[in-house]
């Protein structure tokens, strides 16, 4: 019998939904390096190729659960410009449902964008500017569609301040209606690992069924090197790690399970947490065994890391 979150009720199965899966986060336009043994000198410059793509946590979330053939909406903000509106044209060719919203300041008329430096050992550098994304807020989420969806999917956290005060709103409004929930906040840029930022975390973890982060992500929240039960002592149901080359973990009050990782030459690292999701995501809605979704997840993201991306 598949694992299912603890309590869960029938009826999450059972009612008529419009949506497998609804994300409320980042879009981002993503100029990405194809992988450079490492930096130039300052004031020298080096050739490279570089793979342009959808970014943002939620807007590669989005994108990969489309693809994977879940029904996929998208709330978010992005700016009138040429770059916002490829974004999310390319999104809507993938059969992302988009609710996406203008920001009215000229000065955040663009998307977020990332410039994102991939070296051949597998790790990654990135430069990040949120625009638009900063200026989502609580007028720009349609909280009916929240209840309409299996699985609420709440991705980055730290790019759009404009929901700190009304994320735990948004996960009990989708909870109590019997949507799964989930949230995967990303590295802290901007706020830093301060006990305020933290805050902002915690505040809402009781409302969240499924946390997705990595060991970096779990030491700056937690301050240890191990802190995932930490996490569950503050209430979200079960924590979902990436552990890069490692594999992945689902852990809770009642199991742990780990999945190594597929080996293959990184490509692409940027956006390969968002694709593991993505495939979690699928295969927990597909009724699959914890082994199984991690394992399917660790897949994807294998796919999307050794692939060469170029979207025009």
């Amino acid at each position: 019998m598949a694992v299912k979150q603890k309590g869960a009720p029938a009826e999450r199965e059972k009612r008529k939904v419009d949506y497998d899966v609804v994300l409320i986060g980042d879009v981002f336009y993503d100029i990405a390096t194809m992988p450079v043994q490492d930096y130039p000198e300052r004031d020298r410059q080096i050739g490279c190729e570089f793979m342009l793509s959808i970014g943002g946590q939620a807007g590669n979330c989005a994108a990969a659960c489309a693809s994977l053939g879940l029904k996929t909406a998208l709330i978010c903000k992005t700016g009138g410009d040429v770059l916002s509106k490829w974004i999310i044209s390319e999104l809507q060719k993938l059969g992302v449902d988009c609710f996406a919203t203008i920001a009215e300041k000229e000065e955040l008329q663009h998307p977020g964008i990332t410039v994102s430096i991939s070296f051949e050992d597998g790790s990654r550098s990135m430069l990040s500017d949120r625009g638009a994304n900063s200026d989502l807020k609580e007028e720009d989420v349609d909280f009916e569609l929240l209840t309409k969806t299996r699985f609420l999917m709440r991705a980055g956290h730290w790019n759009t301040e404009g929901l700190f005060t009304v994320n735990d709103k948004i996960l009990r409004t989708a909870k109590s209606a019997g949507v799964y929930t989930a949230v995967d906040i990303g590295w802290s840029a901007y706020l830093h690992w301060t006990e305020t930022a933290r805050q902002t975390v915690f505040d809402f973890l009781p409302s969240v069924d499924f946390l997705f982060v990595n060991e970096a992500e779990i030491k700056g929240l937690s301050g240890k090197e191990r802190g995932e039960h930490e996490l569950l002592e503050k209430g979200c149901e079960n924590v979902i790690v990436h552990r890069g080359a490692k594999g992945s973990s689902w852990i809770n009050n009642d199991f742990e399970r780990n999945c190594p990782a597929f080996d293959v030459k990184p490509i692409s690292p940027t956006g390969v947490g968002d694709v593991f999701n993505a495939g979690f995501i699928y295969a927990f809605l597909d009724g699959r065994e914890a082994e199984e979704c991690l394992k399917f997840a660790n897949a994807c993201a294998a796919a999307h890391i050794s692939k060469k991306r170029l979207r025009n």
